[in-house]
C-alpha cells in the first residue's frame, strides 16, 4: 500500500465563520480516497473555537516549515485579493492584517515554487479587479497553478479581464458538497439536541434566517421584525435567527435584530458545532437569509431557500446561475417574504440539480491529477517566483531582498512576522 501523502489547503480557517470553516473538512471528505491527507493553513494558525473545525497551521509554516507536501490547495471563499485584512478583529494587527490575505493566495503560490509542488484553486472567489501595478505578478501565479477555478463567471472576469480563458475552470462552490460529511438523517440528533437545548419542542417547524448587518443597513428594522413575525405566524413557524460568521458580528446582529421581532424565537448565537449548524439549516422548514452558504447547505439538504442579495455579489448570481434559479435572488428583505410565500415543502433529498455534483465530481478529479503530476507547471512555478522578486526589488528597492540576511544590528526595520517574506508590498495598492 502506498503512503498517504498531505495537501496543504489555505483559507481564513482560523475564524469562526461556518463557511470557510466547512472548506478544508469536504476537501479531506473528496481527497481522502485518493491518498490524500489535508492540512488546513491560516494567517493564525490558530484553532477556530467549534470542535469539529481543523487546526490549521500558519503561512510560515507552509512557506519553510518542517511538513513535507505533495500539494497546495488554494481556497475556497472570497480571497483571490490582495486588501488589507487588518479591519477584522482576527487579523487587527497590521504587521498581520496587511499582507495576511495575499499570504493565503500568493504566499501558497510562492510556497508551491519554493516547494517544488504542484498547486490547485479550490473554487474562491475574487470579488474586486486588480490594479495595473498588481497585474503581471497576477498573471503569473495564475499562470503557475496546475489548475485554476473561481466559483462564477465575475471572479473569472476580474481575474483575467483582457482574455476569455478557457483555461480558468468556473465550478459551483464546493460547499455544495455537505452532505457527504454529514447526511441528514446524521443530522436528525444534533437538531433534537439543539431543540432540547433551547427549550423548544421536538415537532417545531423553524424559518432560518440570516441577517448580516451590511443587509439590512437602513432598513426600519421594527417593520421588518414585524413581517417576518406575522410570516411565521401565518405558517405556525418559529423563527430562528443562525448567526453564521462570528468574525462579520452575526451574533450581535441576530440579539439586537431577536427584540424587533416581538414573539419568541430560537437563537442560534451559541452553536457548539459545525454540525449543529448545519442540522439546524439541515431540518428547518424554509431559509432566508444573506448568507450564500446558509443557502448552498438548505438547497444541499432539500430546504427550500431564498437569497437576499442586499447587497448582491457575484457569487449570489454564480451560484444561482449554477442551480438554474435565479429566482431565487430577493433584491430587498420585502421581496424575500413575498418569494418565500410561494415555496414549497421541504424535500428528503437535495434541491441542487446533478449538474452541480457532476461538476464538482470533475473539479475534484482535476485538482487529484493535479497533485499526481509534480513535474507539469514546474517552469511556470519557477517563472512565478522570478516575476515576484523582479518585481518586489523593483517597487521596494533591493533591501526588500537583501535585508534579511543582515545582521540584526544593521537592520533598519524587521522582516514581517511570518517569515523572510514580506508580502505587503503587493497589498499596499488597494484595486
Amino acid at each position: 500500500m502506498s503512503a498517504r501523502r498531505t495537501i496543504f489547503i489555505s483559507g481564513m480557517f482560523d475564524m469562526n465563520n461556518y463557511g470557510d470553516l466547512l472548506f478544508p473538512l469536504v476537501a479531506r471528505a473528496r481527497l481522502a480516497d485518493a491518498g490524500f491527507d489535508v492540512v488546513a493553513v491560516s494567517p493564525t494558525g490558530g484553532q477556530a473555537d467549534f470542535p469539529d473545525a481543523l487546526p490549521t497551521i500558519d503561512i510560515g509554516e507552509m512557506l519553510s516549515g518542517s511538513i513535507a507536501p505533495a500539494g497546495i490547495l488554494i481556497g475556497g471563499g472570497y480571497m483571490i485579493h490582495a486588501n488589507s485584512l487588518a479591519f477584522l478583529d482576527h487579523y487587527g494587527d497590521p504587521s498581520l492584517g496587511n499582507w495576511a490575505g495575499a499570504g493565503l493566495w500568493l504566499g501558497a503560490t510562492l510556497a508551491a515554487a519554493l516547494r517544488d509542488i504542484p498547486i490547485a484553486w479550490n473554487a474562491p472567489g475574487v470579488p474586486h479587479p486588480f490594479s495595473s501595478r498588481q497585474r503581471r505578478v497576477i498573471d503569473a501565479a495564475r499562470h503557475a497553478a496546475s489548475y485554476v477555478s473561481v466559483r462564477d463567471e465575475g471572479s473569472r472576469h476580474l481575474l483575467a479581464p483582457a482574455t476569455e480563458d478557457a483555461s480558468i475552470a468556473i465550478v459551483p462552490d464546493p460547499i455544495a458538497d455537505l452532505p457527504r460529511l454529514w447526511s441528514r438523517a446524521d443530522l436528525a440528533d444534533p437538531f433534537r439536541q439543539l431543540l432540547a437545548r433551547k427549550g423548544m419542542a421536538p415537532d417545531t417547524q423553524l424559518l432560518a434566517i440570516h441577517i448580516r448587518n451590511r443587509s439590512v443597513a437602513g432598513v426600519d428594522r421594527q417593520a421588518l421584525g414585524s413581517a417576518l413575525r406575522q410570516f411565521t405566524e401565518a405558517r405556525r413557524m418559529v423563527p430562528m435567527l443562525v448567526a453564521v460568521g462570528q468574525n462579520h458580528d452575526d451574533p450581535t446582529v441576530a440579539r439586537q435584530f431577536a427584540d424587533s421581532l416581538g414573539a419568541p424565537c430560537l437563537m442560534l448565537d451559541d452553536p457548539l458545532s459545525l454540525q449543529e449548524i448545519s442540522a439546524a439549516i439541515a431540518h428547518s422548514a424554509l431559509y432566508i437569509g444573506a448568507s450564500l452558504h446558509g443557502y448552498v447547505a438548505a438547497s444541499a439538504y432539500g430546504v427550500p431557500g431564498i437569497l437576499v442579495g442586499r447587497p448582491s455579489y457575484n457569487k449570489f448570481s454564480g451560484f444561482l446561475a449554477h442551480c438554474g434559479r435565479p429566482q431565487d435572488l430577493a433584491r430587498t428583505w420585502e421581496e424575500a417574504l413575498t418569494m418565500a410565500s410561494t415555496k414549497g415543502q421541504r424535500q428528503d433529498g437535495s434541491l441542487l440539480p446533478a449538474s452541480i455534483a457532476d461538476a464538482l465530481d470533475r473539479h475534484w478529479a482535476r485538482i487529484t491529477a493535479a497533485f499526481d503530476a509534480p513535474v507539469e507547471r514546474r517552469e511556470a512555478r519557477r517563472d512565478f517566483a522570478l516575476t515576484w522578486m523582479r518585481d518586489m526589488i523593483a517597487n521596494d528597492g533591493p533591501g526588500w531582498a537583501l535585508q534579511p540576511i543582515l545582521n540584526r544590528r544593521m537592520r533598519t526595520q524587521p522582516a514581517a512576522a511570518g517569515g523572510l517574506f514580506d508580502l505587503s508590498p503587493i497589498a499596499k495598492e488597494h484595486p
